[in-house]
């Protein structure tokens, strides 16, 4: 083997360094890419355990509120049902309220945790915008049930001017003793 002339040194020293550019160019963007995706990640990672911190921080404060809240809330039986202690808080509401309710159903009973809810489903109630809007007000602030309206539809009746007429679901929270 000879060795190499000055001139194909250099011209081996040019191709080295235009085939390092080329690997170069093709691996850093690539690189930079992977490295901006893991940065972000980490980011994200860091702004998520800060939130799980705090949370973690606030648990007193939420146990006492959960405390107070599992106190005030209704507590029947395992087993028992619960349609007859909810269906006539919301007709007697309804019928203080002047709220007229024509179709009724009870749905099923959820279990989220500790607390289960029973879903009421009026199909067809009527009445005026004053009542409906007591009617709601009566049913999220009464002490002695917790009841939310989850979703309300509202319309003109075609039949009564100044009569409101649609439909609402309603659910009621409480929790369950086990049976003894």
């Amino acid at each position: 083997m000879s060795a190499l002339s000055q001139k194909d040194q250099k011209l081996l020293g040019v191709f080295v360094v235009v085939v390092l550019l080329g690997v170069l160019g093709l691996w850093f963007p690539k690189a930079k890419l992977a490295w901006e995706t893991q940065r972000d990640l980490w980011r994200n990672q860091q702004t998520r355990l800060g939130r799980e911190r705090a949370i973690i921080a606030l648990r007193p404060e939420i146990q006492a509120r959960y405390d107070a809240l599992s106190a005030a809330m209704p507590t029947f039986p395992e087993g028992r049902s619960v349609d007859t202690h909810w269906l006539p808080i919301m007709d007697n509401t309804a019928r203080a309220n002047d709220l007229n309710i024509a179709q009724r159903s009870i749905g099923g009973e959820e279990v989220l945790g500790d607390v289960t809810e029973l879903t009421l489903e009026c199909r067809d109630w009527s009445g005026r915008l004053d009542a409906l809007v007591w009617f709601l007000y009566d049913i999220e602030t009464r002490d002695d049930a917790m009841m939310d309206i989850r979703a309300l539809t509202v319309r003109p009746s075609t039949k009564n001017p100044g009569l409101l007429q649609g439909t609402f679901t309603l659910n009621c929270a409480y929790m369950r003793q086990p049976a003894e």
